[in-house]
């Protein structure tokens, strides 16, 4: 071997030597770090289990609760699938004094995980014109699901108009028809509509929701007529009533009898569902919104 040859030889074992040493002389804490930065868990783990002090441990220990996080915001920016995020926070799940914050994470990834099949659910429902269940999965996508929530909101919004052009059943009066009587029991107050069906077919049945307000206009629960059940959702059925197209029901004296209403201030109705005279049903695309939204419940 040539002196040149062997000088850079030489040169070369020192500089792998050197580097080998300063590797060496890293700490613990900085080997966990590196390792969890390069999604070597295992190895962080391993380097874990080596240190003796207790200081360094309880470092170690706040570094790596801070990745079930890091884990989670890697999956909600889809730079992990689920099964990555759930395989790397089981290995940290090892470290004893950290499990109960794991299974928080796994448990937040997964309702995240239903979160995000609920919107594919919803678009999918959408493209078929099912309106109701397109409502119902845009509605149970999570705020924190960032990737899809602002787009449910907006679906849901645009699912709306949609449906709105087939409800074609209105409401046209609704009120509570107070009785002059003092024997309430026999003579009691009623809710009263007027419906107008704007269907090209004769409707036999139908089933109305009233919600009730007080005279702060917070919704309370409407009692039912000599019975103790009560609710926020007063069911009515209106049986055998054949409106035909263009036709109307109800003219202020039939209603639905209901018990004391001495809270109940005014009411607000709608049409649930519809049976039609050839056995066809209808169902309200826009009901259970609307009941989330009169009882000022968030959607």
């Amino acid at each position: 071997m040539s002196k040149y040859k062997t000088i850079v030889a030489k040169f070369m074992i020192s500089i792998i030597l050197i580097s080998g040493l300063i590797g060496c002389g890293k700490s613990k804490i900085e080997l966990i770090n590196e390792n969890l930065n390069s999604s070597k868990y295992e190895e962080a783990i391993k380097i874990f289990n080596n240190i003796k002090d207790e200081e360094d441990k309880q470092k170690a220990i706040e570094i790596m609760k801070k990745q079930d996080s890091i884990l989670k915001e890697k999956f909600i920016n889809k730079e992990i699938n689920r099964d990555t995020a759930v395989e790397y926070l089981n290995i940290l799940k090892s470290v004893s004094e950290n499990k109960d914050e794991v299974d928080k994470t796994i448990n937040e990834i997964d309702e995240l995980v239903m979160s995000q099949e609920a919107y594919d659910a919803g678009m999918k429902s959408m493209k078929n014109n099912e309106y109701k269940k397109a409502i119902n999965q845009f509605s149970a996508v999570l705020e924190n699901d960032k990737s899809n929530y602002n787009n449910a909101q907006n679906k849901i919004k645009e699912v709306e108009e949609l449906a709105k052009s087939t409800v074609l059943v209105t409401i046209d009066e609704c009120k509570i028809a107070y009785s002059n009587s003092n024997k309430k029991s026999m003579y009691p107050d009623q809710l009263q509509i007027k419906v107008t069906n704007h269907f090209d077919k004769t409707i036999k049945n139908f089933n109305v929701c009233f919600i009730g307000y007080d005279s702060e206009n917070h919704p309370i629960e409407i009692p039912g007529y000599l019975s103790e059940s009560q609710g926020f959702e007063f069911m009515g059925t209106g049986q055998n009533v054949n409106i035909p197209k263009d036709g109307t029901w109800g003219n202020g004296t039939m209603g639905w009898n209901i018990g004391s209403s001495e809270k109940l201030s005014r009411v607000e109705a709608n049409i649930k569902e519809i049976e039609f005279e050839d056995g066809t049903i209808w169902a309200n695309p826009l009901y259970d919104l609307w009941v989330q939204r009169s009882l000022g419940e968030e959607w």
